[in-house]
């Protein structure tokens, strides 16, 4: 399949959409077709005779196994078959408020999305990228033909240890999108990237449905391969915002710039020269930090120092002492303390285990 072929496959109408087009079903309706697939039949539009068919949700090539479960009013998929899938979202019919127990990305491949997530509204454009972590509400408007979505879900395991520490890395953006993959953060997160510029994202993305809907027998690890490419390129992004519990949104200030001068700084920074530097109180910079790693400023740092001395005891032969002293650590023993909470063994065993 190339990319003139996925366009009409993408485009192109459904049996269900067909129907759904001439369609208006109340959010009732739509969840008793949900909750309820097998009874009765079918189900009499408004303004049509048609039956529409049972199950509206999810539309998925080599669909897993699935059911739909109502918990406070709200629905949510449990995805118990396939660790991994994709699929188009259907169009002609809104997907009402709903949560998952796994994984999901969305993609904007054209066209206008209205979403709501965690209560507040957002107007989604093609290149649009949303990472959900699981349990996050949020609820799809109706769109027309020419509106294309496309659904990644999958499972915790998925994404295995080498693609979560090789891939994403120890940058603060990587660990928090591997606290998505991994459902280690106990926040409701979400991340909303703006790739609508960034060509090789598409393409990315591109070949991933081609070999998704025009093979016969889709290839996983082809599909991880080019996954690693799209979440390499995602690092590089200089646009993206994310959302926290509570619809907290943490770009009030360049969030980017703020990473990425703990990522060159954290051996020698403070917070009240970080705070000072980006026209915050200390306070105020803090609560931020917190609410975008999960860490106090103190422990951010703590870890990234220790990161840094992990490595120089791996890949160097300096002594523990010299390297205590150059993260900041001069009483050794306090350094041997930390590390060893950190990392379950002593500096020593770690260097001699490594080699």
């Amino acid at each position: 399949m190339n990319y003139d072929q996925l366009d009409s496959f993408l485009y192109e109408l459904t049996d269900l959409e067909a129907i759904l087009q001439h369609s208006e079903l109340s959010d009732e309706q739509i969840k008793e077709r949900i909750l309820f697939p097998d009874f009765p039949d079918g189900l009499h539009t408004e303004h049509s005779n048609s039956l529409v068919p049972p199950v509206l949700f999810p539309e998925i090539t080599n669909p897993p196994a699935y059911n739909f479960t109502l918990a406070n009013n709200v629905l949510k998929l449990n995805v118990t078959g396939d660790v991994f899938a994709i699929s188009r979202h259907t169009r002609f019919v809104k997907m009402i408020n709903h949560t998952h127990n796994l994984f999901e990305m969305n993609y904007i491949y054209s066209g206008t999305f209205y979403q709501e997530i965690q209560g507040e509204r957002f107007e989604l454009r093609q290149g649009d990228l949303i990472i959900l972590n699981k349990d996050v509400e949020h609820s799809v408007d109706k769109v027309g033909k020419d509106a294309i979505l496309i659904n990644f879900l999958a499972k915790n395991e998925f994404f295995d240890n080498s693609f979560i520490y090789k891939i994403l890395g120890d940058n603060i953006l990587g660990k928090s999108i591997a606290s998505i993959l991994t459902n280690a953060t106990r926040e409701n997160k979400f991340l909303l990237f703006h790739t609508a510029d960034h060509w090789q994202i598409r393409q990315t993305i591109q070949n991933i449905l081609c070999e998704t809907f025009g093979s016969k027998s889709t290839n996983p690890e082809i599909i991880k391969a080019y996954l690693t490419i799209l979440f390499s390129r995602l690092l590089e992004s200089d646009s993206y915002e994310m959302f926290m519990k509570k619809m907290v949104k943490t770009t009030n200030l360049p969030v980017v710039e703020l990473l990425t001068y703990i990522d060159k700084n954290y051996l020698n920074m403070t917070l009240e020269q970080t705070a000072q530097d980006f026209g915050y109180s200390p306070e105020h910079l803090g609560r931020i930090i917190k609410k975008v790693t999960g860490k106090t400023f103190s422990a951010l740092l703590q870890e990234q120092k220790f990161k840094h001395a992990a490595l120089l005891i791996q890949m160097t032969d300096r002594t523990i002492e010299d390297i205590s002293r150059e993260i900041g650590y001069s009483n050794l023993t306090f350094f041997y303390k930390i590390f060893f909470k950190l990392y379950g063994i002593t500096p020593k065993e770690y260097r001699r285990k490594l080699h």
